[in-house]
């Protein structure tokens, strides 16, 4: 009768095998990286005979490296420099706009100039500022062209982007199977691109006895064929390879935003 009862559970479909609620698993996932600025939530279903299928949603916030401020503004005032004439016909409208706006009335271009002088009013006060500062560096570097008034126009507009923080989010699904050994749920994806690139992510319990029911998120990006270049003619060798690693210890994190831009 023992034989048959082992052989019975050992032609058991897997599902009904891991389903059970004695193999330890991530249900309700919340994990952040604060040096990435970026948070996860995930939710996921029972195991099911093809893996564990998590359902996620990652935020991320992303801002301007402060410490290459000095060489975007070069290379934009540069830039500005090789631009061809025919870039700057229309200097003079623009400077009748520059000095509309920094009086709050319409330019003489709009259409509906009541509607523009509505919506200019609502903005903040250093919102303003910021634009008209723009704007007026950039009639400057229309009349001279040189380098002062360049590298004047590409300062502006690299502090009014280095003060703009982008939140992006999105959804996505992955696949999950029990590492016994290990105890991880880990996910492989292969891309099947040209650089072999290999998706790897993994949920593993974290060595805080404090952190019983808490799972830890890591991610990353493995590239088989370094020599390769991807569809953009990119070298596969600079794609990123480093490890994400997303921790249960969630917080608050410094930005240091004027201004947020919403990304789907």
């Amino acid at each position: 009768m023992r034989k048959l009862t082992l052989r019975a559970l050992a032609i058991l479909p897997i599902s009904n095998a891991i389903a059970a609620d004695d193999v330890e698993r991530p249900t309700i996932i919340y994990v952040q990286n604060t040096d990435e600025k970026s948070a996860i939530t995930a939710q996921c279903d029972p195991p099911a005979a093809d893996g564990m299928h998590c359902h996620f949603t990652q935020m991320t916030v992303a801002k301007p490296d402060e410490t290459r401020a000095e060489e975007r503004i070069a290379k934009g005032a540069a830039d500005m420099l090789k631009a061809p004439a025919s870039e700057f016909k229309d200097c003079d409208k623009f400077a009748a706009f520059a000095e509309a706006v920094e009086t709050g009335e319409a330019p003489p271009d709009v259409a509906d100039k009541k509607q523009f002088e509505d919506n200019w009013a609502k903005e903040a006060p250093q919102a303003k500022a910021d634009t008209i500062k723009l704007m007026r560096a950039f009639a400057s570097f229309c009349k001279t062209r040189d380098p002062a008034s360049a590298e004047a126009v590409a300062r502006a507009g690299d502090e009014l982007e280095g003060s703009t923080c982008n939140i992006s989010n999105w959804s996505f699904d992955k696949t999950f199977t029990q590492n016994y050994s290990t105890k991880r749920w880990q996910s492989t994806i292969q891309t099947g691109d040209s650089c072999g690139r290999i998706e790897y992510s993994e949920f593993s319990k974290p060595d805080d006895p404090k952190a019983d029911f808490f799972w830890n998120y890591t991610t990353k990006s493995i590239v088989t064929n370094t020599n390769g270049k991807n569809i953009v003619g990119e070298a596969c060798s600079s794609t990123d390879q480093t490890e994400h690693r997303y921790t249960w210890q969630t917080g608050k994190f410094y930005t240091n935003c004027r201004y947020v831009q919403l990304t789907p």
